[in-house]
């Protein structure tokens, strides 16, 4: 009898103890809304000057929506007498006309009577307003080219061809050198020695700056004699580099170009490079040529490109003064008849011949081109 009553015992305590949990009522999910973004996609995007439009249902009790971008409030909606009614399609915008081509992060936040109830948080490109055309271009000649070189940069400078190298598992890869360009060899050059990665150069009064990859210097030769005057500091990644006659523009591989000081390389102005499909990632090799820059594609590997478009087939044409990508030219047919396996890098506007030298790392052959009459 008394293990009976043990059993009963046992078996009224495992009740008293699971019976809460059984009866323990749910909470009150909180009240979720949709901000009618019709893609999961984490990245949203406007043309500049168009309205950034959305539709969202507010959802029960909902009396506020604020807007953030880059964590300051842009803007905020009230429910003018009671809370928006569920189910309600409310549609709501902000113009763009002030924002510059960029990425910027976005929050929507949705209260009820001061409270937070949801909130979305994206990223929002701000795109080019017009868009990228195709630039035609004649192939005036084909010209030799050093197939050992693993080109960085390539520029004219008084009508003389110079060209940068760099590779750090190959000895001596680091170098600017004067080229013949009737043979492609070296005239004259200048060494950094491993494992400094020389990437590309740019010329201005009678001053060479040869950027390096990863070691953060500039270095400034004399373009007579190839004598080293000075290094210069930077942070970041090195990529290419063009001039404008007054002031230096730099890349480092991702859609930013920095404009800077060519006394002390400090920067002076960010451009971010936007299509009308997104920013253009992987710019390399730099050349400026009338009011814009053209700029060799890294592969996509390196930085996902959010406008397909752009590869390592075409050389973009930037407003260095928006970022917008104008246009585009396809060199695809360069790449085939140059044989090479390496990528397309490097681009020299020739101003006696009006005419552009394109060639690429380990290329035997640089190719002379004239751009045709464009609409951009």
């Amino acid at each position: 009898m008394k293990k009976i009553g043990a059993i009963v015992l046992a078996i009224i305590l495992v009740i008293a103890f699971v019976l809460p949990y059984i009866w323990k009522e749910e909470p009150i999910a909180q009240q979720m809304f949709d901000f009618g973004f019709k893609s999961s996609s984490t990245f949203l995007s406007v043309q500049q000057g168009k309205p950034f439009v959305f539709v969202l249902d507010a959802g029960q009790n909902i009396d506020r929506i604020e807007l953030s971008l880059n964590g300051n409030l842009i803007k905020s909606w009230e429910a003018e007498e009671k809370a928006w009614v569920d189910g309600e399609a409310l549609t709501f915008q902000i113009p763009t006309q002030g924002y510059t081509l960029g990425t910027y992060s976005i929050q929507l936040s949705g209260f009820s009577s001061g409270k937070l109830m949801n909130n979305d948080e994206r990223f929002l490109f701000v795109n080019a307003n017009n868009g990228v055309q195709e630039q035609e271009f004649e192939l005036l000649n084909t010209h030799p080219h050093n197939p050992n070189n693993f080109t960085q940069g390539y520029e004219f400078y008084n009508n003389l061809l110079f060209e940068s190298t760099g590779n750090p598992n190959q000895t001596n890869a680091t170098k600017v050198a004067r080229v013949d360009e009737n043979t492609g060899a070296s005239v004259m050059e200048a060494f950094q020695p491993n494992p400094i990665f020389g990437e590309g150069i740019t010329i201005l009064e009678s001053k060479i700056y040869q950027i390096s990859w990863q070691d953060q210097k500039c270095f400034v030769y004399n373009a007579l004699d190839l004598s080293l005057i000075d290094s210069l500091r930077y942070d970041g990644e090195g990529w290419g580099l063009c001039n404008n006659d007054e002031y230096i523009f730099m890349s480092n591989g991702t859609n930013e170009l920095t404009i800077r000081d060519p006394e002390n390389f400090e920067i002076l102005k960010t451009i971010k490079v936007h299509s009308d499909r997104g920013p253009v990632t992987n710019l390399n090799e730099l050349e400026f040529f009338n009011g814009r820059i053209y700029a060799n594609v890294w592969i996509s590997e390196q930085r996902f490109q959010h406008d397909s478009r752009m590869n390592l087939n075409k050389i973009v044409i930037i407003n260095p003064k928006t970022g917008a990508v104008e246009g585009v030219l396809d060199i695809s047919e360069l790449i085939r008849k140059s044989g090479a396996k390496n990528v397309p890098n490097g681009i020299a506007y020739r101003k006696s011949s009006n005419s552009f030298w394109l060639t690429g790392k380990y290329w035997e052959q640089s190719f002379e081109v004239r751009l045709l009459p464009k609409n951009i």
